[in-house]
């Protein structure tokens, strides 16, 4: 299964690029690459390391590891980002969903956008698009997935027709003498 994953991420007048990529089962490469946006030809970090799949567990462990040690030796911690920064980040994290924005959102998913740049033009996480559409019943991983009563048919909540409540509204009461 090959598969290729890029993750670019701007600090301040920085970019950071990590990109994870396998063109087979066994082996991944982690790829990292940094710059100063004013600068992209002057880089301030590089490498590449190439791993056995079943190896990244533990290298992640490593990893964390090593980089919460190096922040406090060379005291440069950051602190975890907090609500007003994620919505600085993402400007839509934590707004609720309009029904408008719904709609745009299936879509948009069903007109082949990609989930990141869904993301990017509500302001929001990829994560909170897929939850989101979850929740309006589509399937992230299979975009060709529609629900037989059509896309936006799909109640967050229960339909009373799925609990039995229809049913038991339209049933008329014997009546007894």
């Amino acid at each position: 299964m090959a598969f290729r994953h890029l993750n670019e991420l701007p600090l301040g007048d920085k970019i950071f690029r990590i990109e994870l990529a396998s063109d087979d089962d066994s082996t991944v490469t982690l790829t990292l690459t940094g710059w100063h946006e004013d600068a992209p030809e002057t880089l301030l970090a590089s490498g590449a390391l190439t791993l056995p799949l079943t190896e990244v567990p533990p290298l992640r462990i490593a990893l964390n590891r090593a980089l919460r040690a190096l922040a406090l030796v060379a005291d440069v911690s950051e602190p975890i980002p907090d609500r007003d920064v994620l919505r600085e980040l993402f400007p839509g994290h934590g707004a609720p969903w309009v029904p408008q924005h719904e709609e745009d959102l299936a879509q948009r998913f069903h007109g082949g956008e990609t989930i990141a740049r869904i993301a990017a033009r509500f302001g929001r996480t990829p994560d909170s698009v897929r939850a989101k559409l979850r929740e309006l019943g589509h399937d992230p991983r299979r975009p060709e997935y529609c629900p037989p009563d059509g896309c936006l048919s799909w109640s967050r909540y229960a339909s009373p027709a799925l609990v039995g409540a229809g049913a038991a509204e339209g049933a008329e009461e014997p009546v007894r003498d």
